[in-house]
């Protein structure tokens, strides 16, 4: 990757990192506890350890990140964590979680900022795959099998009998995702602890459309 798209990426990652920590204080949060239970708390801070394990697979992919120390490898643990992770942050997606008069703002919320995080995870994967793989129809492959676990996790989530009655316990687990994966964001853009406006401005342009979304 070179200089100008790995700084556009920062810039990517400043923004969405902003947008899905925004989404996440300003509406999931809200909108989980609506429905009060004090084991979701619990549930919220599994989210957040769950995160820390797809990372130790991923290697930072999983949040659109590529330190320069392990570019050299692409390994299967770090494919699996990856569509494990995919997978699994699109179960609140299912059409039976449900405030009725707030469930299209929650989804359209929800689906954007799916979107907004996962743009810059493929360009990473997308990067690494033509990079360290080669093969141009086995790196289609893989990046539509990526882009194929979001739907996968949603139509899971939505067709298994009972499973329905959880869906505030996974949103929980995704939003503890969403706090590890946004805070780290947040905290790795600065280099060196250097102030930059760029990167700045497009932190406080996503923490201000997460406040319109939400």
């Amino acid at each position: 990757m070179n200089i100008s798209k790995e700084w556009t990426l920062k810039i990517l990652l400043s923004f969405s990192g902003a947008f899905l920590f925004g989404l996440t204080i300003l509406h999931f949060l809200p909108d989980l506890f609506i429905d009060y239970k004090s084991s979701y708390g619990l549930f919220i801070l599994l989210g957040f350890s769950l995160q820390l394990v797809f990372e130790f697979l991923t290697l930072g992919i999983d949040h659109g990140h590529m330190h320069k120390d392990h570019t050299h490898k692409l390994r299967l643990p770090a494919i699996i964590g990856l569509f494990l992770h995919a997978f699994f942050e699109a179960t609140p997606l299912a059409s039976s979680h449900v405030h009725s008069e707030n469930e299209n703002h929650f989804h359209e919320s929800f689906f954007m900022g799916l979107i907004l995080h996962k743009l810059p995870v493929a360009i990473v994967f997308g990067s690494m795959l033509k990079h360290y793989v080669g093969k141009k129809r086995k790196s289609f492959l893989l990046l539509g099998a990526f882009a194929l676990m979001a739907p996968l996790g949603l139509l899971l989530s939505d067709s298994i009998p009972g499973l329905q009655q959880y869906q505030h316990y996974f949103m929980a687990i995704v939003i503890g995702i969403f706090l590890n994966i946004s805070t780290t964001i947040l905290f790795e853009i600065s280099e060196n602890h250097k102030f930059n406006m760029v990167k700045f401005i497009s932190i406080i342009v996503g923490f201000s459309i997460s406040g319109i979304f939400s």
